[in-house]
C-alpha cells in the first residue's frame, strides 16, 4: 500500500514476477539440492547401521560371556567333588599334601576365570543399560534373532555397489549441476513482471493500471565470485573422486581381512574341538581305570579343568565367528535386513 498523506489517499499495488529463462539455474540448484537430499538420507541410514552393530556387538560379546561362565561352571562342581577327594586321602594319610595344594589350585584358577567372566559380563551389561538403556533380557532376544537370521556364510557385497559408494556419486552430480548453476549465472536473464495498481482504495471508482513488461537482467560484475565458486566446485568434485577411490580400497581391505580371520577361527574351531574330544577321551579313559589299578583325584581335576577351558575355548571362538558375520553384515550393509530394521521404526 502507498499513502499520501496530504490527501488521505491510499493506493494498492501488486507486481507479479517470472523467470521465463536463466539458462536452468533454479532447475539445476533443485536437482543438487535433491541429489544431496538423498545423499544424507543414505548417510543416515549408515548412522542406524553403526548403532544397529554397536548393539550387537555388545548383545554377542554378552551371549559369549553367559557361554563361558556355563562351561566354565558346569566343570567347576566336578573338579570341586575331586579336590574333596584328595583331601580325604590326605586326611587318611595315603596321599600326600603337595597334591592337595596342587588340586586347589586347579580349583581356584577355575573360580577365577569364572569371576574374571562375570566381571566382563556385568561390565556389558552396565554398559547396554547407560548407552542404550536395554537388559540383558532384550540383548538375549537381539542375538536370538540375528542367530535365527544371517547366513552362515560372510556377507559380501562389491565396493562399488554399496551405499556409501552411491552418496559419494551422488554427491558429485550434485556438485556437477552445482557448476551449471554457478555458469548460468553469468548469462543474461529474462523476466516477466505483470505491475498492477489500484488508485485511491478508499474512494474506489474503478481506477487501476496494469502493466505488464520483461526485463533483462545482465550480469556486469561480481568481483570474481562466481570464479571462485568454480574453483572451489572443482576441488570438490576432486575430493569425492578422491573420496571414492579410498572407499573402495579401505572396503576391500577390510573385506579380505574379515575372510582371512574367518577361516582362521573355522580352523581353530576344528582344532578346538579335536582338543575337547580328545580330553574327553583321556577322562573317560582315566575313569575307567579308576578303582581297578590306582585311584588319582587329582589327575581327574586337572582333567576336568582343562576340558572346561577347552569347552570355554570353544565358545568364545564360535561367537568371535558371529562377532566377525555381523562385521561382515555391516560392511556389506545388510545388517538393518537382517535385524528387521528401518528408517521408519521408533525404536531407532
Amino acid at each position: 500500500f502507498e499513502h499520501r498523506q496530504k490527501n488521505n489517499i491510499y493506493d494498492g499495488k501488486i507486481s507479479v514476477r517470472h523467470t521465463v529463462f536463466d539458462w536452468g539455474q533454479v532447475r539445476n540448484r533443485a536437482e543438487a539440492r535433491t541429489l544431496n537430499w538423498q545423499a544424507a538420507q543414505i548417510d543416515a541410514r549408515a548412522v542406524m547401521r553403526e548403532r544397529s552393530h554397536d548393539l550387537l556387538q555388545l548383545a554377542l560379546t554378552l551371549r559369549r560371556s553367559d557361554e563361558v561362565i556355563t562351561a566354565l561352571a558346569g566343570n567347576l562342581a566336578a573338579v570341586t567333588a575331586e579336590v574333596e577327594a584328595v583331601r580325604a586321602r590326605v586326611e587318611a594319610g595315603a596321599g600326600r599334601l603337595s597334591d592337595l595344594r596342587e588340586a586347589q589350585l586347579v580349583q581356584l584358577d577355575q573360580e577365577i576365570a569364572i569371576n574374571r567372566a562375570e566381571a566382563e559380563r556385568d561390565i556389558i551389561i552396565e554398559h547396554l543399560e547407560t548407552e542404550f538403556a536395554l537388559t540383558a533380557e532384550d540383548a538375549l532376544r537381539l542375538t536370538q534373532v540375528f542367530l535365527s537370521r544371517r547366513h552362515p556364510d560372510l556377507a559380501i557385497l562389491p565396493a562399488d555397489r554399496t551405499d556409501k559408494a552411491h552418496a559419494i556419486r551422488l554427491r558429485a552430480r550434485g556438485v556437477t549441476f552445482e557448476a551449471l548453476e554457478i555458469r548460468g549465472s553469468r548469462y543474461p536473464k529474462f523476466d516477466v513482471v505483470i505491475d498492477g495498481t489500484i488508485f485511491d482504495m478508499t474512494d474506489y471508482e474503478d481506477e487501476y493500471e496494469v502493466v505488464g513488461k520483461l526485463e533483462m537482467s545482465v550480469p556486469l560484475y561480481d568481483g570474481g565470485t562466481a570464479r571462485a565458486r568454480l574453483r572451489e566446485n572443482a576441488w570438490r568434485e576432486n575430493e569425492l573422486k578422491s573420496s571414492l577411490d579410498a572407499l573402495v580400497r579401505a572396503h576391500g581391505r577390510e573385506m579380505e581381512g574379515l575372510a582371512k580371520r574367518f577361516n582362521q577361527m573355522t580352523r581353530e574351531e576344528t582344532e578346538a574341538l579335536a582338543r575337547r574330544d580328545e580330553l574327553s577321551a583321556q577322562l573317560r579313559s582315566l575313569r575307567e581305570r579308576q578303582g581297578k589299578t590306582v585311584s588319582s583325584p587329582l589327575a581327574v581335576a586337572r582333567l576336568l579343568a582343562q576340558i572346561g577351558g577347552a569347552e570355554a575355548r570353544l565358545a568364545e571362538i564360535r561367537f568371535d565367528r558371529e562377532l566377525l558375520r555381523a562385521r561382515a553384515l555391516l560392511v556389506a550393509e545388510q545388517i538393518d535386513n537382517v535385524l528387521g530394521l528401518s528408517m521408519e521404526d521408533s525404536v531407532c
